[in-house]
């Protein structure tokens, strides 16, 4: 086990391990650190927040289910009404078509990297929820960065329904927030979306030995130093960590 993982797991043996339905403080800087059920806790920052991201690491069946299970409150109770996807934007009419329920699931294109049966069961249950599903990914070859093309997206839809709350699911890298990269300036999806009001989530898969996943806040006084699975292969500055690159966590049990 890596030093930065074994911080982790005495984080959460220190913090408060009742998991709780409210009271989740979105502040940062506060000096107590508690753990949640991450379903309540996603809905308690889609309260407070116009944006919520969630990095996911494609694939994982997982993290996929936490969302789907996730969906309903962040419908009914925190009034996210739209969901942003990692599919390229070319397959919006495809996407429409399937809203409508005018075409099946598996007729939207979705990348290699990121298909999967669990990831067609989100665009599902989001459908079953009335939610509008966006495609904001890039086409390749593209002009600009994959993550300014997708930050367009989601402003371009933002601003024509100011009344719209959003949830983005992306790839864990693009909503990391003010990365400083070895050799080049790229903003991340989560940069180019700050002035939304924006709370970025990461999710840590095979983390814990609990049963249970369990969310809370990157607290800097607590996550100094600690870099994720994610983090530590990026070519990143080594001064780079878990305290100022999200604004949340979901560590996930082992063998998730």
């Amino acid at each position: 086990m890596n030093i930065h993982l074994r911080c982790c797991i005495m984080i959460l043996v220190l913090c408060t391990v009742m998991i709780a339905p409210a009271g989740i403080s979105s502040s940062n800087e506060d000096h107590t650190l508690s753990c949640f059920e991450p379903g309540s806790y996603l809905a308690d920052k889609a309260r407070a927040n116009r944006i919520v991201l969630i990095g996911k690491h494609h694939k994982n069946i997982h993290i996929h289910n936490l969302i789907i299970h996730s969906l309903p409150a962040l419908v009914a109770t925190a009034g996210i009404s739209t969901l942003f996807v990692e599919i390229p934007s070319s397959q919006q009419e495809a996407i429409n078509r399937f809203c409508k329920g005018d075409e099946g699931v598996e007729t939207i294109e979705v990348c290699d990297i990121i298909e999967s049966p669990s990831y067609r069961e989100i665009l599902l249950k989001a459908r079953s929820l009335g939610m509008k599903i966006i495609a904001i990914d890039a086409p390749v070859p593209c002009s600009i960065t994959r993550d300014e093309w997708m930050a367009r997206r989601v402003k371009a839809y933002l601003e024509e329904d100011p009344q719209s709350k959003g949830l983005v699911l992306a790839g864990q890298r693009h909503v990391f927030k003010g990365l400083q990269w070895v050799h080049v300036i790229e903003p991340s999806l989560a940069d180019h979306l700050e002035s939304y009001g924006v709370f970025s989530v990461i999710t840590w898969p095979n983390a814990i030995d609990n049963l249970v996943p369990v969310a809370m806040d990157i607290n800097s006084s607590y996550f100094s130093g600690v870099r994720d699975p994610t983090l530590m292969a990026m070519n990143i500055t080594e001064q780079v960590c878990l305290a100022t690159a999200a604004d949340g966590v979901i560590f996930m049990p082992r063998n998730q």
